[in-house]
């Protein structure tokens, strides 16, 4: 069976400038754009602070995931970045808890992020 390639943009509207897709979705897998903690209903970044910024991220991928149809449930890889490595174990504190019974696998790093955010996350999934 061969695989379809979809590429699906935000169902935001003022998303749908960016010249990327959301989701892309090859067969079964679906790779979502790199989220980091802007407010989807304010365009602003969450208050400042690792906790504060790595609980909107995760609050993001949830949105983006439910848009399309696909639980967190279903996440079996993370890339995280972070703007500081010493953020770690503050990030790791509030992301753990969403991903109990689903271990995926991950990936961290750090890197210059934009707007000053100081984490994204990447998320591929396995859609059923």
């Amino acid at each position: 069976k061969k695989n379809t390639t979809k590429f699906q943009k935000s169902l935001e509207e003022i998303e749908r400038i960016y010249t990327f897709s959301e989701v892309t979705q090859v067969g079964n897998l679906c790779f979502l754009t790199g989220q980091i903690s802007k407010n989807h209903q304010t365009g602003k970044i969450a208050e400042v602070g690792i906790e504060t910024e790595t609980a909107q991220v995760i609050k993001n991928i949830e949105i983006v995931l439910k848009t399309h149809n696909i639980p967190l449930k279903y996440d079996v890889r993370c890339t995280l970045i972070l703007s500081d490595i010493e953020d770690f174990s503050k990030m790791n504190a509030v992301y753990t808890p969403f991903f109990v019974d689903n271990l995926t696998a991950r990936t961290t790093f750090t890197a210059n992020l934009v707007v000053g955010a100081k984490i994204e996350i990447e998320v591929n999934a396995a859609k059923k």
